[in-house]
């Protein structure tokens, strides 16, 4: 009995300390995951894009599919939010249709964007990052490369060679590979406008992250 007082004594002593501290561990806050303290990440991948290219609606001017590149870089200045900066580039080829201009049926066009704007994480997890990003800037089309000397796009309802205005709104979806490394899906509503009327174009692209820095504390 001598002995046990002793050990009740302890235990009576012990009991609220052991509780405050599982307590304090419960709502401790976590701590960020590595994947999302750096500062910057770099993106590059392959990119598609749909293009209307006509003036004017009922013009009979097909869209075309365009393949080609993107490459952004992010600036994060909180693990939730940064700044973004994306180049664009889209290659393929016009459909002309029959005229009497000698223009080939299927001269080569491309298309180059430069945008700038805020890009968020609405979720993170160990594994999957979802966002989005609105991104504004300019568009540049060439379209008469395959064109007659003297002849112009227009001539046959295709926009002129022109520096335009150029934007994205879209989704990202990354999978986290390591902290350095992640896959990125992208899915932008992309409209340009050449002409006097807004393109309703749409681009997606597939490519890996490299993460580097770090976000100050």
């Amino acid at each position: 009995m001598s002995r046990l007082v002793p050990l009740l004594a302890l235990g009576i002593v012990f009991a609220p300390l052991t509780r405050l501290h599982a307590q304090v561990t419960a709502t401790a806050p976590e701590a960020e995951a590595p994947q999302y303290t750096q500062r910057w990440d770099f993106f590059a991948g392959a990119q598609y894009m749909h293009f209307n290219p006509g003036t004017g609606k009922g013009n009979g001017i097909k869209a075309v599919n365009l393949l080609g590149w993107q490459g952004s870089a992010t600036i994060w200045l909180r693990p939730a939010w940064g700044i973004e900066a994306s180049a664009r580039g889209g290659y393929g080829n016009l459909i002309v249709p029959a005229n009497p201009y000698n223009i080939p049926a299927n001269p080569p066009m491309s298309e180059h964007l430069f945008l700038f704007g805020p890009s968020v994480r609405m979720h993170r997890s160990p594994r999957i990052t979802l966002g989005m990003h609105a991104l504004i800037g300019a568009a540049y089309g060439s379209f008469s490369s395959g064109f007659p000397a003297g002849i112009q796009p227009q001539t046959v309802n295709i926009y002129n060679d022109k520096l335009a205005f150029g934007m994205a709104v879209g989704g990202i979806a990354d999978y986290v590979v390591t902290p350095r490394l992640s896959v990125r899906f992208v899915s932008d509503w992309q409209p340009t406008h050449y002409g006097f009327s807004f393109q309703n174009e749409f681009a997606g692209s597939v490519g890996l992250v490299y993460k580097i820095g770090s976000l100050s504390k």
